[in-house]
């Protein structure tokens, strides 16, 4: 499993790598900066907050990238065989490659967080009414963005795990990144905005919450707001986020490994 790691870390930083994570970290941080001269009052926040939202949508599809190039792509073409010839389960495979995914977006997250961070603290002399907090709830927004990308991922390796079609992993990790991600704050808009109708309320709400039963809400590991106006954690349903978000990841890996190992491959 060690050396199918490492040749999964190989393969990933070869593919995509350095090419497109400084390119990536350079877009970011000047979407940010140039984000901050919409607002003359709070700069340093808003440059955080459309910062963080690229990061978000950006990480998401690298990492979905990763996920094609590492496993779906060895599915395709049909190396899985030699893969699978040497001394290791097929399960043991599929956890090593969503550990390579893992150990790479995560180094894409540091790379772009901190490049991030630093044209932020550089670029923080205007005193705001309202401060933000780029020191240890932005690391705890950057470990919810990191877990929310795992939880796509696995959904992606579990999709690849039974695809016959080289490009419906990156379609349905997509579509349930972006239908995960905005389950909750669409749930919320029409059960309590006013201007929400009542009709398409009574509609979908009871869909949405139905959707509850099998699609994780990621926007519980957006906790922006926790360093964009340096307000109190609170730990217990951050606790919870992590802990609902480490679990689904945990279940989606093993039933793709349960259904990777009785594949025909033939």
């Amino acid at each position: 499993m060690l050396e199918i790691l490492r040749l999964g870390l190989k393969a990933g930083w070869r593919g995509l790598g350095w090419r497109v994570l400084l390119p990536l970290a350079a877009l970011v941080v000047v979407i940010s900066l140039l984000a901050s001269g919409f607002s003359g009052r709070q700069p340093t926040t808003v440059a955080l907050d459309v910062g963080l939202s690229a990061l978000r949508v950006a990480l998401l599809i690298l990492a979905l990238l990763w996920v094609q190039e590492l496993f779906a792509k060895d599915i395709e073409r049909k190396t899985v065989y030699f893969v699978l010839a040497y001394p290791v389960s097929r399960e043991g495979y599929l956890f090593a490659r969503f550990a390579a995914v893992a150990i790479l977006s995560l180094f894409a997250l540091f790379m772009v967080g901190s490049g991030l961070w630093l044209s932020l603290v550089l670029s923080s002399g205007f005193q705001q009414v309202q401060s933000v907090d780029l020191a240890g709830k932005y690391f705890l927004v950057m470990a919810g963005l990191w877990l929310d990308v795992l939880v796509v991922a696995s959904f992606a390796m579990l999709a690849a795990s039974f695809s016959t079609t080289p490009f419906l992993p990156l379609l349905m990790g997509l579509a349930f990144g972006l239908a995960a991600r905005g389950l909750g704050p669409t749930l919320n808009y029409l059960l309590n905005s006013e201007r929400s109708d009542p009709l398409q309320a009574s509609i979908f709400a009871p869909v949405l919450e139905y959707s509850y039963a099998w699609l994780p809400d990621l926007s519980r590991l957006d906790f922006r707001p926790l360093a964009l106006y340096d307000l109190s954690v609170p730990w217990l349903p951050v606790g919870l986020a992590l802990l609902n978000g480490v679990l689904y990841m945990l279940l989606t890996l093993f039933l793709a490994g349960f259904i990777f190992k009785r594949r025909n491959f033939v």
